[in-house]
Order: C-alpha cells, then structure tokens, then sequence
C-alpha cells in the first residue's frame, strides 16, 4: 500500500510544468553573414547558419563525432571504393519541394567543379562520381581515404531546382545568395544589408531529425563594436553576443541576467608568412621570426588566458594532435643569431636588420579592419618584431579584400594574422602542399617534398594508430619551418541573456543545438510572435 501511495502521490503530484517554449533570441554578431550558399560561403559564422539553421547535411557529427543520420537515413559502404546512400522521404525545401538524390548529386557536382570556387574542394578530392539509383537513393564512387565520408557532414545539400540554370562561375553573384531556400530546421524570413538576417521555425521539420525548432524566431544581428554588443545584451536588445572582449566576460556576468558561456573551440589565430617573397622562403627566417614573438603575452594579456599556445594546425581536440610537440619558446636571442646565419643583421649600427643586399627587414602585417582584438594583436606582433630591428608595420583591411590578397596566385602580402577554423577530417594538402601552391588556401606558398610523401600517405591510412606516428612526423617538420606561426588555440567564450534556455554548445559548434533553445517568457525574453524585422 505505501509504494502504491507513494505512486499515487507522484502523479498526482507531478513535476512543476516546463515553461511555455517558442520566443525570439537575437544573436548579436560582429559581421554580416558572407553567402547563405554552402557552395561558395567562406565564412566560420555563416557555415555553422547553413549547417545547423537553415539547411540540412547528409550526414552529421554526433557528439562523440561518429556519424549520424541526417538526410540520409542510412548508408553501407561497398568496400573502400564505394558508398550508397539511402535519404529519407519527409525532408522538404521551404518553397514545398521535395529533397531528392538528384539535389545530393547536383551538390557533389557543383563542389567539385573547380569554376565554382568551393572552399573545401578538399573533402572531394578522393570521389570519383555519383550516379542517381532512384529519387531517393544514390551511389559515390571514390578512392581508398582515411575518412571517406569527413567531408559530407559540413557540406548542406543545396536544391537543384533554384541553382541548376546559374553558371558554377557564377554561384557567387546569384540571388539565392540573400534570398536562399534550405531544407533545415529554421526557415529565411527576410534580410537587411548590413543590419540583420531573420530566420523562422519550419513546422514540417521531420520529427526523426529533432522536429520544428522550440523557438520562433532567430535573428542575426551584425553589431560590429563588442561595445555595442555588450550595451545590446545589457538592456535586452540581444539575447547573446558572439565578440565580447576578452576579459570583460566576468564582470558582465555579475550584470543580473546575464552570463558567460565558454565552449571548447577549433579556432585558432595564426601568422602566414609570404613564402613568395624573399627573405620569408626561408624556413631559418620564419622560425626566427616566431621565436620573436612573446605569445604568451599575447595570450596572457590581450585574451586574459583564454586558450592556450599553438603548435601547429592540428589542434588540441584532434585524435592526431601531438601532444608531445612544445611551443616554441619566446626567444629574441635566438631570433637574432639564426637571423644573422640567413645573413640578415644590423650592418651600419642603425638598430634596424639588413638583408644581404643592404635593404631594410621590413615586413608588413596585414589584417581584418574593425576588429579591436586583431588590432591589438597586430600591434603586438609588430612591437616584438620593432624590438629586434626589423621594420615592421601592420595594415587594416576590409574582409574580402584581405581574402583576395592573401587567396590570390599572386598573395599580396608579406604576413596576415588570420583565424582558422579546423576541420574533424584531417587533410592538410590544401594549405601545405606543394601540389597545391596555386591553390586559394596555400596561403604560405610552402614546400617540403617529405611532408608532400607524408600527408600524401597519411590520408590513405585509415588505421589511426599506422597513421598517427606519420601526422607526429608533419606536425613536427611544420613547427620547426614556420609556414603559419601559430599564436594561440581558442577558448571561446560568450555572453547571453539567462532568460535563453538549452543554450548547449560543443566542439561542433556554437549554433550546433539552436534548434532546441528557447526562451523563456516570465525572464524579459522577446515575447514569441514580435516583429524582429521579418
């Protein structure tokens, strides 16, 4: 009788009831989203939009970053050459169309056609073609990879029925770009230049894929100033802020209503050197270079700590990372000797570095304009660099054009501070490859023929535990030749409202679990249903 009462009294009972979900958050962004197109987006911001908002991959990233189903709701793989997917029959465009096979294979195409530009070309680089088995199933031809299928889960499928008449060179100039059409669990609503994004529920999001999204609306707003950001957050105007500044988090978050949200991260903030122009094809020059730079004062005191030193591209979440690789160490000394070995030194006692020929060291630091902490940055870098007589100076530069210099056959620039945002698939050929110098992304314009031998192996090597000791083996030849000079790996850190609930990030990404925020009424949430622009 007593656990019967004990039943009784439970359901009688019950637990106090969830609050109401639905509501608008407003994520306070410090840039514009590039394209709202997978295919020609280069944006970190704008990918996790089109990944986990307003479009729908073919497979995802599960937690423990094994692969789930997503559009495809299941796959069998034919040996190590090739794979059938088998996509599900409730996945519809927002303009009521149907998500077909014919939509994945017209994806594939584009990204592998090199006019249309597409920024992760690499994930491709090891399939052979695909044929259409019926509207809902379809076969990939590929060669033997480490990790055939990496590429699928960052890669949205775009519809075919809205792009198939638009030229791949001219992806990037195409409406859909800031009108777009997805499949995913938010829908677009509207778009104001420079002001702000609006995205909807999708009612009809398959249940099997986590259903309609708990809130009602999502609002990108671009607020470019982490000033302006913070006074937003302050007064409820934004719900979270994606650029505070470093250091301020913990103070804002004794601001009642508010607090700092930190995720692990796969960004990280890097020097690419020139090695198109002369002294930087010098790897003795690069790592000096580097080793004249205090990062750690960098870290310590412009990111109040948040991170921690780079080594190299593969970064500390990876299962390839090579955790037994040290930072260089912080060494002007040094520096200076190995200079004067590549014949660069102070040869008239001006306290500014000669090379061979008599002419100034100098150097030029480009970076992205409007963004304090790069700015800081730079200038830090450039003291260090003063401070062992090389002429150094730094250059603000709008977003795109920075992207253009440095992407360009060309590379206009001696150095750029960049972010990077690393991949769970690992393949390293785009960026140091001497097969790729004339791609976009061989920023650093880098040879090596033993890591060419490397990675070419490396990819072709499923069994971690063969190719572990080879992706060592690159780690450790990268660090000591400088092409990039690693500053730091990220912590991220946010600021938002208390009033957003399920606010869950991962090493996925921040926007990873939008679809199950909400927001909740009785805490000055945005009512549901408000006018937020759409």
């Amino acid at each position: 009788m007593l656990a019967c009462a004990l039943v009784i009294a439970a359901a009688a009972c019950g637990e106090p009831p969830s609050p109401p979900q639905g509501g608008t958050v407003v994520i306070a962004a410090g840039a514009e989203l590039d394209f709202a197109n997978p295919l020609v987006s280069v944006d970190a911001w704008t990918n996790e939009i089109l990944r986990y908002v307003l479009f729908t991959p073919l497979i995802r990233y599960a937690p423990d970053l094994t692969f789930e189903p997503a559009l495809a709701e299941s796959w069998e793989m034919e040996g190590d050459t090739a794979v059938v997917f088998h996509l599900r029959r409730d996945v519809w465009w927002h303009d009521g169309r149907p998500t077909t096979a014919h939509d994945v294979l017209f994806t594939f195409d584009r990204a592998v056609d090199p006019a249309t530009g597409f920024p992760n070309a690499d994930y491709f680089a090891h399939w052979t073609g695909g044929v259409v088995l019926d509207s809902f199933t379809i076969r990939f031809r590929m060669r033997p990879h480490a990790e055939p299928l990496g590429g699928w889960p960052f890669t949205p499928i775009v519809p075919e029925h809205l792009l198939d008449t638009i030229p791949p060179e001219r992806l990037r100039q195409a409406a859909f770009n800031t009108d777009p059409v997805g499949n995913g669990p938010f829908r677009f609503v509207s778009h104001r230049p420079g002001d702000r994004w609006v995205f909807e529920a999708n009612p009809e999001y398959p249940e099997a894929l986590g259903g309609p999204p708990a809130l009602d609306r999502l609002v990108w707003r671009v607020v470019p100033e982490s000033a302006a950001q913070i006074a937003e957050l302050r007064v409820g105007e934004a719900d979270l802020a994606l650029q505070p500044r470093p250091g301020t988090e913990e103070e804002l978050a004794q601001h009642e209503g508010i607090r700092a949200v930190r995720k692990p991260s796969r960004n990280f903030s890097f020097i690419a050197w020139n090695g198109k122009r002369p002294p930087l094809d010098d790897a003795r020059v690069r790592h000096a270079l580097a080793l004249a730079i205090d990062r750690q004062a960098i870290l310590t005191g412009l990111r109040h700590g948040l991170g921690e030193l780079g080594v190299g591209p593969v970064g500390p979440f990876h299962w390839a990372w090579a955790d037994a690789l040290e930072p260089l160490a912080f060494d002007p000394d040094s520096a200076l000797a190995i200079l004067d070995q590549a014949g660069i030194r102070d040869r008239d006692a001006d306290d500014t570095l000669e090379r061979a020929d008599g002419s100034d060291f100098a150097i030029e630091l480009k970076l992205v304009a409007g963004r304090e902490l790069s700015r800081d940055v730079a200038e830090a870098v450039r003291s260090d660099l003063a401070a062992i007589g090389i002429d150094a100076t730094t250059r603000a530069t709008e977003m795109t054009t920075l992207f253009s210099d440095v992407t360009s056959p060309d590379r206009r620039f001696d150095a750029a501070l960049l972010g990077w945002t690393a991949d769970f698939r690992l393949d390293l050929r785009d960026l140091f490859h001497s097969g790729s110098l004339d791609g976009p992304y061989q920023f650093a314009s880098y040879g090596n023929a033993e890591v060419d031998s490397l990675m070419d192996a490396a990819v072709r090597i499923p069994d971690r535990s063969a190719s572990g000791p080879i992706w060592t083996r690159i780690q450790e030849v990268l660090l000591a030749e400088q092409p990039w000079t690693l500053l730091y790996y990220q912590t991220d850190v946010f600021l938002a409202r208390e009033r957003v609930r399920n606010l869950d990030m991962d090493i996925r990404g921040a926007l990873v679990h939008v679809a199950d925020w909400w927001v909740d009424p009785t805490d000055g949430g945005v009512p549901a249903q408000q006018n937020t622009g759409g």
